[in-house]
């Protein structure tokens, strides 16, 4: 059955790639650099709570094999990026979990004319890994059934003044579970972007989206309401000098549910500021606040942030950030709903000698639900990497999260040490 699947992966990019070339002809006789990546890992890897639980915790031994293929196609008007890689899983303990993960991606952008361009994304990934990261957020899962995502995303841009824009856009996410337990669902977004400089100065941007969510069940429980959504945003930009500018602007959510769910719009207003400080020394804040209107309970608020400083020396760089504001998640395995967080992370890349780098990660998280239950997330990582040949590296590393809620419903801590061979080549022609 996983053989079908890759096949089946394999045949949907090969149609996006023929359906690109059928409405942009310019690809198929553009003149291209081609660049062919193959490469595979071999990694062992020890995890002390398989199944992330509190108590009883599950340790074992994870092996995998991770063949992959990458071919980029590069012309003065055209990219075209092809990746493709699945991974053989082999536990030694609980070998019913075997499996063959699935990981692809398509990247393609063209000029289509002058003041034309079409750009298009598609990831997809399938896997039995409980600790699903997207954004900063674990989402935790406690089997280790199989699910996948995909992630498709295209864009028109006109260029309508020298540097004004507008673009016309679709998203599309869906994510389905072999867990029955879990919802699946898919959300489709139509989106507009504007971009216009009132001045060699002065500019406002401009945003809407359009969001139709749908969920279903594989069991006899209700799934999620689905819901659709506005959001709208105007923000004004100014260049303050050649490395740096401000902004101010404001955002508009709003959902509507089908179900029992409670309808909601935010009110978002933030000010920001962006500064190059140095080539290696960059500076980035910021902050506002947010109203969160309820249909029927009281509104809520709070303050919203994002800052990062980052600086980038001889053999190295090192970052330091957080965010804070309001999130919602609804196509996840813990449908979290609109919840407040607040976060702050760190990071470190290092290298000790010419072929020898270390680096290092450390993150806290608080979230806030709107039945006011409240969980802590920290997570450290740190590893070495040894390029000890020229298409050949060696890296060791250590991962360590940890869970903490009000309720302990999905408290855990987990510890994962990896070792992992990679080998890979470039061609050119």
């Amino acid at each position: 059955m996983t053989i079908l699947k890759s096949l089946r992966l394999l045949i949907r990019l090969t149609m996006v790639i023929s359906l690109a070339g059928l409405l942009f002809p310019g690809v198929a006789l553009a003149r291209y650099q081609v660049e062919l990546i193959p490469s595979v890992s071999v990694q062992e890897e020890h995890d002390d709570n398989i199944y992330l639980e509190e108590t009883d915790e599950e340790s074992d031994f994870i092996t995998t094999v991770s063949p992959g293929l990458q071919v980029n196609l590069l012309s003065e008007t055209t990219r075209l990026e092809l990746e493709y890689g699945p991974t053989f899983v082999w536990y030694h303990d609980d070998d019913e979990n075997d499996t063959i993960r699935q990981a692809g991606s398509v990247l393609f952008g063209q000029n289509v004319a002058k003041y034309l361009a079409f750009h298009l994304t598609d990831r997809y990934t399938r896997s039995e890994e409980p600790l699903e990261e997207a954004e900063g957020v674990e989402n935790v899962r406690n089997t280790r059934d199989e699910y996948e995502r995909n992630a498709f995303d295209a864009a028109v841009d006109f260029l309508f003044g020298p540097k004004d824009v507008l673009t016309l856009g679709f998203r599309h996410d869906l994510l389905k579970n072999d867990d029955d337990t879990v919802n699946d669902g898919k959300i489709r977004t139509p989106y507009a972007n504007v971009t216009y400089w009132l001045s060699r100065k002065d500019a406002v941007l401009l945003n809407y989206d359009y969001t139709d969510a749908r969920f279903w069940s594989n069991n006899y429980l209700d799934a999620g309401d689905d819901y659709t959504g506005h959001g709208a945003g105007i923000r004004y930009v100014r260049l303050l000098t050649e490395h740096a500018s401000g902004s101010i602007g404001y955002h508009f959510t709003n959902r509507d549910f089908d179900g029992l769910s409670e309808d909601y719009a935010v009110h978002e207003g933030s000010i920001a500021f962006e500064q190059a400080f140095a080539p290696d020394l960059s500076l980035s804040v910021e902050c506002g606040y947010f109203v969160q209107d309820n249909d029927e309970s009281d509104d809520d608020g709070g303050i919203t942030y994002d800052a990062r400083v980052e600086k980038l020396f001889e053999r190295g760089s090192f970052f330091i950030g957080g965010t804070g504001g309001w999130d919602e998640a609804y196509l996840e395995a813990e449908r979290r709903g609109f919840s407040r967080y607040y976060s702050v992370e760190a990071g470190l890349r290092y290298g000790i000698l010419e072929s020898l780098d270390v680096h290092g990660t450390w993150s806290y998280r608080l979230d806030k639900d709107e039945e006011d239950q409240e969980w802590t997330t920290w997570r450290r990582g740190c590893g070495l990497t040894w390029a000890f040949a020229k298409e050949l590296s060696l890296s060791l590393d250590y991962t360590y999260a940890d869970r903490d809620d009000d309720l302990d419903t999905q408290d855990y801590q987990v510890n994962r040490v990896m070792l992992r061979l990679t080998a890979s080549k470039l061609w050119k022609w």
